[in-house]
């Protein structure tokens, strides 16, 4: 057979590779296997000579190793966003629940979803929410001593949850100034919240008689040191809302007298069908049918005689001028008396009070001090007016083609004039800061209203977190959207401060950090 080798597998090779035709039978019954051994044995010294285990191996391991990466890929992905639930960071979700009005024992509730069996007791929590309370006090003086300053237009309304509390809210900005528990509300109470505000120009209220009080008292203050006095502007939102309701009940009446007069004219049809005498019908058809006529004429005349009242009070009239209190007070004296007392008695007086128009005297007093010509700061007036009533500009009638004619003769005046873009940018200021209403301050009495809901008592250091948290939110939407209330008031901030960093300072280390802020401001 020519084999030289000794170990029978090699030779099982060499019978199946190089052998003749029957030498693999016989080297079978020589080794006392069968021939299917024989293949077996050949295979696996082709297999091992070729090193295709070794490399079924190593691709193995390979695909392993493989899988191991993407699983530690994996894990570091997770890892990079992972946020470590401790007892520091428990404590900032207890803050910021109670900062919006969530229980103690709802968010901890929540955290059981995150760190099941390893979250704090609602205890513990309210101890680290109280010492963070008292740490947002000791803070808000700082920022009050920047934000206080710089408020020019404020909004004050009192709300009650566990104690009164006296709310300021400046205006453009929504930031929160004052929000101070008071044993009771009087003039003197909110006397003493206003000279907190040096710089303050006008304050927007409802009807209450305390705020009203502790506007007067203030101006009385400022006018012995010679100071100007705090324009006192009565709210335009709950009055117009409590005439607003007295419409739907003329519109009531209009439709039961309607419906009576229906019913009737069926009773009277039913008679004729019927061959009967239609004399008392037919009298009681035509009481009922003048009575509704009368209801309905008598409902379209009160929402007329309304949307005059409303539309004599904005900054700029229907027909686009500019408004002024002789305009006003002609428009509210030719209609308020027509409407009737029954739907109407309480925003009647409220509309006839004398701060209700205060702010267009305003407005005519800061556009007088305007340092331009008067011709030019006329056109930045008219097309101003123009641009908050674009109504006027629209359509192919003559008087809307005469409007847009006007506009360009504006912008022409205003293109040639040195300090046209100056004039205008006054103008859309003072427009801007026209406030005739202190529903703001009801954005943020929502914030205690939760809390109102939720909780039995609101203490004055919950109170400070809750307004140290709203000044330092970023607003999600609406054209404050990207900034937070200090930051519109003009309010230094450290870039990358969170509000959460802050409570970690100190009052001296914030105070430097904003005095660093400003200067590089």
């Amino acid at each position: 057979m020519g084999m030289v080798a000794t170990r029978r597998r090699i030779g099982s090779a060499y019978v199946v590779g190089c052998g003749r035709y029957g030498e693999v039978s016989r080297f079978a019954r020589e080794q006392g296997v069968s021939r299917q051994w024989v293949y077996r044995e050949a295979e696996q010294v082709s297999a091992t000579l070729a090193g295709t285990r070794t490399r079924q191996h190593i691709e193995r391991l390979q695909a392993e190793v493989a899988d191991l990466r993407g699983q530690v890929a994996h894990l570091e992905q997770r890892l990079s966003s992972a946020v470590v639930v401790d007892d520091e960071k428990q404590t900032e979700c207890a803050c910021v629940a109670q900062a919006c009005g969530v229980t103690l024992a709802q968010c901890r509730t929540l955290l059981q979803v995150l760190i099941p069996g390893k979250t704090l007791s609602v205890p513990s929590l309210g101890r680290r929410t109280q010492a963070v309370a008292k740490q947002a006090g000791a803070l808000l003086e700082v920022f009050d001593a920047y934000a206080r300053p710089l408020v020019r237009e404020g909004a004050g309304d009192e709300i009650y949850v566990s104690d009164p509390v006296l709310m300021v809210v400046e205006q453009e900005s929504l930031c929160w100034v004052c929000g101070q528990l008071s044993p009771d509300v009087s003039g003197a109470a909110w006397a003493q919240e206003f000279a907190r505000l040096p710089n303050l120009e006008q304050m927007a209220r409802d009807g209450g008689t305390a705020l009203a009080k502790g506007v007067a008292v203030v101006n009385a203050q400022r006018q012995e040191q010679g100071q100007e006095p705090v324009v006192d502007q009565g709210d335009h939102f709950h009055a117009l809302w409590k005439g607003g309701m007295g419409l739907p009940r003329a519109e009531k009446r209009a439709s039961q007298a309607l419906a009576e007069a229906e019913a009737a004219q069926k009773i009277l049809e039913e008679c004729a069908r019927q061959g009967q005498s239609q004399k008392a019908p037919g009298i009681r058809a035509g009481h009922a049918w003048r009575k509704a006529e009368k209801a309905m004429d008598t409902w379209q005349e009160t929402e007329r005689l309304w949307q005059q009242i409303k539309d004599a009070l904005p900054l700029i009239t229907p027909d686009g001028a500019l408004n002024t209190r002789a305009k006003a007070e002609a428009v509210l004296a030719q209609t308020l008396p027509q409407l009737p007392d029954s739907d109407f008695a309480k925003p009647k007086r409220q509309l006839q009070r004398p701060e209700m128009l205060n702010y267009l005297d305003r407005v005519q007093d800061r556009l007088a001090k305007l340092p331009f010509p008067a011709e030019v700061t006329q056109a930045a007036v008219q097309q101003e007016a123009l641009r908050r009533r674009p109504e006027l500009l629209k359509g192919e009638s003559t008087q809307g083609a005469a409007w847009r004619g006007v506009m360009l003769l504006c912008a022409a005046v205003l293109g040639q004039a040195e300090q046209g873009q100056q004039a205008l940018a006054a103008v859309r200021d003072i427009f801007r800061r026209a406030y005739r209403a202190s529903s703001l301050v009801e954005c943020i009495n929502s914030v205690l209203r939760m809390q109102q809901a939720q909780h039995r008592k609101l203490t004055q250091g919950l109170l400070d977190l809750k307004r140290l948290y709203w000044n330092c939110r970023t607003f999600r939407t609406g054209h404050r959207r990207g900034s937070t209330p200090y930051q519109r008031l003009g309010v230094p901030w450290p870039e990358g401060l969170r509000w959460w960093d802050v409570l970690k300072l100190t009052p001296e280390q914030l105070g430097n950090k904003l005095s660093t802020a400003k200067t590089a401001a």
